[in-house]
């Protein structure tokens, strides 16, 4: 084997190897870039998701009509059993469990009892609880898709002040 025979087969060998290394990037980048891409979409819905649930809550909170009231309540419930249940954390999901302790599960139709001045306080805690979670996917992504044990900072127990709001409601 001459030296241009030799020549020839190490730039064939490095141009395998450059195609294979081309290769794997773009197979590498390209499930990257689809993992942030899904990722975005799914934060964004979350994001949009959190906004309509702590809106609701407030809504509830500080309403002065029947109406307004009796609509976010329906809301917060659509939210609390439905959509919202697939982009949760284990903090929200308990945050919300504790302030629907707060939420009548019928039309109220006294209008008296508006607005809920009780609820004011759970429904912040709810929003900074919906907030940190926010705060938390956007540096950590997926960690709330994680199966585990609900984390100790996330207990509410000393929070379930306004259970009463039930008694009074019709």
């Amino acid at each position: 084997m001459d030296l241009y025979q030799k020549w020839e087969l190490w730039l064939k060998a490095l141009t395998l190897l450059g195609v294979i290394t081309a290769g794997v990037w773009t197979a590498v980048t390209y499930v990257d870039s689809k993992e942030k891409e899904f990722y975005t979409e799914f934060w964004n819905k979350k994001m949009a998701l959190f906004q309509k649930t702590s809106n609701a809550a407030s809504t509830m909170a500080t309403a002065s009509t029947l109406k307004e009231f009796n609509k976010a309540r329906a809301g917060y419930w659509k939210l609390f059993y439905g959509e919202l249940s697939l982009f949760e954390g284990a903090c929200v999901k308990q945050a919300m469990v504790v302030f629907s302790q707060c939420v009548p599960h019928v039309n109220i139709s006294k209008p008296d009892l508006l607005p809920f001045k009780v609820m004011e306080q759970p429904s912040y805690r709810l929003s900074i609880r919906l907030q940190n979670e926010l705060a938390n996917a956007w540096e950590n992504p997926f960690s709330e898709l994680q199966l585990s044990e609900l984390p100790k900072a996330c207990n509410f127990q000393k929070e379930l002040e306004c259970l009463t709001i039930q008694a009074n409601a019709p």
